[in-house]
Parts: structure tokens; sequence; C-alpha cells
């Protein structure tokens, strides 16, 4: 089950941000796109979720007492 955006803001949802977001990825050109397993948008996608919606950063955990795992 998907959630629905409030019309008038459907482009502020996090999907659609995602999918902008896939889509100028993929408008950069892959010079190797023949000798990869993984296209290059779909990698920079991986790299984005790695450093984006990862938790918080250890400086955040070392101001609040908190140790790193």
């Amino acid at each position: 089950m998907s959630i629905v955006a409030p019309k008038g803001r459907k482009h502020l949802c996090a999907d659609a941000l995602f999918r902008l977001l896939h889509e100028h990825f993929a408008t950069i050109a892959d010079d190797d796109v023949d000798e990869v397993e993984i296209p290059l948008d779909d990698a920079l996608m991986s790299a984005f979720a790695m450093f984006s919606l990862k938790a918080p950063p250890c400086s955040a955990l070392t101001n609040s007492g908190q140790t790193a795992i």
C-alpha cells in the first residue's frame, strides 16, 4: 500500500523527489555501458541512499553523549 500525497503537493513527496533524482542521474553519460553489471544511475542512487538515508552522523552521537556502534 502506498501513501498518496495531497493534491498540489505530489512533487514534494519523497517518492517523487527520489524519482526526479533518479531521472537526473540517468542523464549522466556512462562511457563503460557494455562492461558493467550495474548501470551508473543505479550506482548513484545507491550512493545517495548510503549517504543521505543513513543514521545521524557520528558527531551528533558524540554531542548527545551516546557512543557510536
